[in-house]
């Protein structure tokens, strides 16, 4: 009899279980964070249709999230803002990264709105 004997590796099942452990922690995470930057999306969004200062530094974040290259954001911009805007702001940035979808798609006539935000920023650039 041979001193090796054949078995099935432990190892590959730990694996596959840490696997599936830390696909469902992300999964998690991103249904938190989408629950979360759902109240703050429409948060920013009342907001960001204002006349304020604000408003300005908000469409501008939505844009960013919308468009980086053509906006890029301006990390100085959170400064211009008031604390819970400040909140709102970090979850959905957090909402968009983990979520996997555009933020455009998180708003009914999301392209629209964005359009509209891109159109005043614009202006507001000449």
């Amino acid at each position: 009899m041979s001193q090796y004997r054949v078995r099935t590796p432990e190892p590959r099942s730990r694996l596959s279980k840490a696997l599936a452990q830390v696909m469902n922690e992300t999964r998690q995470r991103q249904l938190e964070a989408e629950q979360q930057g759902l109240l703050s999306l429409e948060h920013l969004i009342r907001v960001a249709q204002g006349h304020s200062g604000q408003s300005h530094h908000l469409r501008r974040l939505l844009l960013a999230l919308y468009n980086g290259y053509r906006w890029p954001f301006e990390m100085q911009r959170l400064r211009g803002l008031d604390a819970s805007l400040q909140a709102d702001a970090l979850a959905v940035i957090q909402m968009a990264t983990y979520s996997g979808h555009e933020i455009h798609t998180f708003i009914e006539g999301g392209d629209a709105l964005l359009t509209r935000f891109w159109e005043i920023e614009e202006a507001n650039d000449e």
